[in-house]
């Protein structure tokens, strides 16, 4: 908080509703005095702790991620390319077939190389160890 860093919530559908299902339990209704319906429905808006909670069904169910971009970089070594033969320069290459002969086929190969990093670690945070809701 002191930093003000821009930090974004990672999770699992599984934990966004276990987390509105805590809210169930402490939501206070304020009524104005003129005639209007309930909604008790939470948007898209969610946030925890002030940053925006974003779900991926690839993320860990047990798990909450507070991601800050600007500390992530990415080092790289070779761009993502086709491979290219450094004897005779051929970026496509025939198959063989279980005979050892060509088969009617070709394949190429899409290469690179990089490496990901952090330039403040201990400006990474995560919740771990979550309960699951039933349905996931």
């Amino acid at each position: 908080m002191d930093t003000k860093r821009r930090c974004t919530a990672w999770t699992h559908p599984a934990q966004q509703q276990a987390y509105e299902e805590l809210g169930f339990n402490v939501t206070r209704i304020d009524k104005q005095a003129k005639e209007e319906g309930l909604d008790l429905y939470f948007n898209d808006n969610m946030q925890i702790a002030g940053a925006p909670l974003k779900t991926s069904y690839s993320w860990n169910r047990t798990r909450i991620d507070f991601i800050d971009q600007d500390v992530w970089g990415r080092a790289e070594m070779h761009p993502p390319g086709f491979y290219q033969n450094p004897d005779d320069g051929r970026k496509v290459f025939e198959i063989r077939g279980p005979s050892g002969g060509v088969a009617t086929a070709w394949i190429f190969y899409i290469i690179a190389s990089f490496n990901l990093f952090m330039n403040q670690p201990a400006g990474a945070s995560y919740i771990s160890s979550l309960v699951v809701p039933s349905g996931y």
